[in-house]
């Protein structure tokens, strides 16, 4: 095995090896006989043995002997804070495309923007944001996914709205499916909803105890990545910054 381990990608990149193409699988190290082809619209984050991040974007095949050649352009210094927000927003945006097209309640539309579906929340509110630039009047609609009991119906004419957790309304550990819809009544059916949750206080132990134990490495870069893809991977709303 070589010392470059797949930390992070999106797309579909490939591992090479005797002309076979195989996905890439996180946290595994590269061969030295193989190669990695990265094509268009994908990147792939690497680490080295001394836990320095490095990004590709470039489409192409890179054989270890190129990796060595970029790793030493790159050199061992922490990466510039340019470079790291570079990855950040790529990986939150290639999230959010998942995010998108993934999940139970799905139907054609983009009138919803933000969170993306299926978000923890580890805050006390959520902004729900939407498309309504002209202004008109709809209803923001949540509901109980299991019971499909509803918390709010509320009409209004803006794109947002801040969803503040109420123990009369909200039961932490739950999901609640949302959507903004132009009648009173329940939508019809092919409506986009997407999905939020309270976390719980055992959630919120857990993932806090992983952030900790992130924060013990010695790169300062890699435990900002660290952190990101902790996130990233627990569907956590408001992402990392």
């Amino acid at each position: 095995m070589s010392e470059y381990k797949i930390f992070y990608f999106s797309g579909s990149p490939k591992v090479v090896v005797n002309n076979k193409e195989t996905p890439l699988v996180r946290d595994s190290y590269i061969s030295t006989k193989s190669s990695l082809k990265v094509p268009a619209n994908s990147y792939v984050v690497l680490t080295n043995k001394k836990e320095v991040p490095m990004g590709i974007s470039t489409p192409g095949s890179y054989s270890i002997a190129d990796l060595n050649k970029i790793y030493q352009n790159v050199g061992n210094s922490n990466l510039t804070e340019e470079f790291f927000d570079y990855i950040a927003s790529s990986m939150i945006e290639e999230d959010q495309k998942v995010k998108r097209s993934g999940g139970v309640y799905r139907a054609v539309g983009d009138i919803l923007k933000t969170p993306f579906d299926e978000a923890i929340i580890i805050t006390d509110a959520v902004k729900l944001d939407w498309v309504n630039s002209s202004g008109k009047t709809l209803y923001l609609k949540i509901y109980d996914a299991e019971t499909w009991e509803q918390p709010y119906n509320l009409e209004t004419t803006d794109s947002t709205y801040t969803v503040v957790f109420d123990e009369s309304k909200f039961v932490r550990g739950k999901q609640y499916a949302w959507t903004v819809y132009h009648g009173e009544d329940h939508p019809q059916q092919g409506t986009i909803l997407r999905v939020f949750t309270f976390a719980d206080d055992t959630w919120k132990a857990n993932f806090n105890s992983q952030l900790e134990e992130i924060k013990t490495g010695e790169s300062t870069d890699m435990n900002e990545i660290k952190t990101l893809r902790l996130y990233l991977d627990n569907n956590v709303w408001p992402v990392a910054e």
